[in-house]
Order: structure tokens, then C-alpha cells, then sequence
């Protein structure tokens, strides 16, 4: 009997956003009611600008989210957006980042270079604010008013 475990992968070019409380490691040894609650409103302010902004929530992790976009634009909008709105809660500082790569979407998760590369960025943007790749920036340059600080060769 031959059983076919082969499941098609499917690629698409994504674009990909991280988020992660900075702080919540000590904040969950501090005080857990304080550090849940903290992660309950983040989710309940992005969850619905990922929507709106025509993303996919993709999954929790821990404190952070995985979550893409099949534009740039919307994805940094979103994650401006997202800053935007939390702004004035000084206990609630999320990094965010977004990268624009190709992307392996199995299973209901997405996975590959895309996916690792946002990761790896998402903790180089400051508390509250937003870190892009390269590839990013050069798609929402001309579309959206960005302050941007650069980093090359990182």
C-alpha cells in the first residue's frame, strides 16, 4: 500500500509583520495579571487594524504575533497605525517589524527566509517603534510619509 504524505507547498511573495512587547519577560516575573492584561490589549487593538488593513493573523507567539499581507503598503500602514493607537499607553511598548520576502504558506502557517527575516528584525526597532527592511521601504517610499532612520549592511 503506497500513502502519499506529499502536501504542495505553496509560495507566495508576502509581506510579513512581527510584533513583541518589549519588557514582558520582567513584566510576567513582576506581575502576570498585569503582563496578561498588557498582552489582551495589544491583541485587541491589532487584531482588528490587520483587517482592516487586509492582513492575515497568523498566530501568537507568547507575547508576540506573526501575521501577513499581500502588500507592503498596507502592511506598514498597519503597523503605523498600530503605534499610532497604542502611543499614549506608556506600559504597552511593542516593536514591530516588517519585512516584504518570499514566503511558504503550509498548513495554515507561513514559513521560510520571509518569515525568519522579519523575526530577526522586529527586535531592532525601539519600544513603540517600527523596524522595515530594505525591500519595504522601497515599496512604500514613494506611498507613504515615513521618518525613517536607515541602517545599512545589518
Amino acid at each position: 500500500m503506497f500513502v502519499n504524505f506529499y502536501m504542495p507547498i505553496e509560495r507566495k511573495l508576502a509581506a510579513i509583520m512581527f510584533t513583541d512587547i518589549a519588557g514582558y519577560a520582567a513584566q510576567m516575573s513582576k506581575d502576570e495579571a498585569v503582563a496578561i492584561s498588557l498582552l489582551n490589549k495589544k491583541e485587541s487593538v491589532l487584531k482588528p487594524l490587520i483587517r482592516k488593513h487586509n492582513g492575515t493573523y497568523v498566530k501568537s507567539t507568547g507575547d508576540g504575533s506573526l501575521s501577513y499581507f499581500n502588500s507592503a503598503v498596507d502592511a506598514a500602514t498597519c503597523a503605523k497605525r498600530f503605534q499610532e493607537s497604542i502611543y499614549d499607553d506608556k506600559d504597552l511598548n511593542v516593536r514591530v517589524g516588517v519585512h516584504l520576502g518570499d514566503t511558504i504558506f503550509e498548513k495554515g502557517d507561513i514559513r521560510g527566509d520571509g518569515v525568519n527575516i522579519a523575526s530577526r528584525i522586529e527586535p531592532l526597532a525601539s519600544p513603540d517603534g517600527i523596524c522595515i527592511t530594505d525591500a519595504v521601504y522601497q515599496s512604500v517610499k514613494s506611498k507613504l510619509k515615513l521618518d525613517v532612520n536607515r541602517i545599512d549592511d545589518v
